[in-house]
């Protein structure tokens, strides 16, 4: 094994649910009182194009930047206080960390975010570097740009790493494009799991314990 590729939100945080309402909270400002289904439009998307979609659909007169700042402003706060490692996410990266398996991150989230959490967290020294969806200018649902930039922060080979996913459309993503993935089922994100059992490699419902993650990815 060359290393292991984390998706963030859904796999490593808890912060889906937070993310399903972000958009819905941030037109309230607008007093536009929007259908929490937006979630479902908007999530499968990078940011910039999120805000896009947001913006032409409610008529809004700010630019996606504008709108982006605003939806990661709503989040800001979950990230810098609140919100809360998945279950037996510590664990896992801890023995990773200490067996020497690099590992990168590959998010849609933007970095500042993604930094404040590992910040306070204290899980930056598990990982080599983060590559986001804004950086590389491609979605999930659109290539596998932004695995292949975390997988290349330590130098890797795609059949040798592993992608861990919450999302059944990453997942497929990274699957299709030669990574062996592990799919891992996330409540506040709503995903389908037949879905998310299909794109992945292997499965598993919870990151705990985190000795049988680590035998499904072939780790001992």
């Amino acid at each position: 094994m060359d290393g292991i590729i984390f998706d963030l939100d859904g796999t490593l945080l808890d912060s889906m649910g937070m993310w399903r309402r972000a958009g819905v909270i941030y037109l309230e400002k607008f007093g536009i009182h929007a259908d929490e289904s937006l979630a479902d439009k908007i999530l499968p998307l990078k940011i910039a194009d999120a805000a896009r979609v947001i913006g032409e659909y409610y008529n809004l007169p700010l630019t996606p930047k504008q709108i982006a700042d605003g939806v990661n402003g709503v989040m800001e706060e979950g990230y810098n206080r609140t919100i809360q490692p998945k279950e037996g996410a510590a664990e896992l990266l801890e023995k990773l960390y200490a067996r020497g398996i690099p590992m990168a991150i590959a998010t849609a989230t933007d970095s500042y975010l993604v930094r404040a959490a590992l910040s306070r967290l204290g899980w930056e020294k598990y990982f080599r570097g983060l590559a986001t969806c804004t950086q590389v200018g491609v979605g999930k649902r659109d290539g596998a740009d932004v695995y292949i930039a975390a997988m290349n922060l330590f130098g890797g080979k795609i059949p040798n790493c592993w992608v861990l996913e919450d999302s059944p459309h990453a997942a497929l993503t990274a699957k299709r494009a030669g990574y062996r993935v592990l799919g891992v089922r996330d409540e506040g994100g709503k995903n389908d799991q037949q879905a998310l059992i299909a794109a992945s490699t292997a499965y598993v419902r919870s990151l705990s314990p985190a000795r049988a993650v680590l035998s499904v990815i072939g780790i001992e």
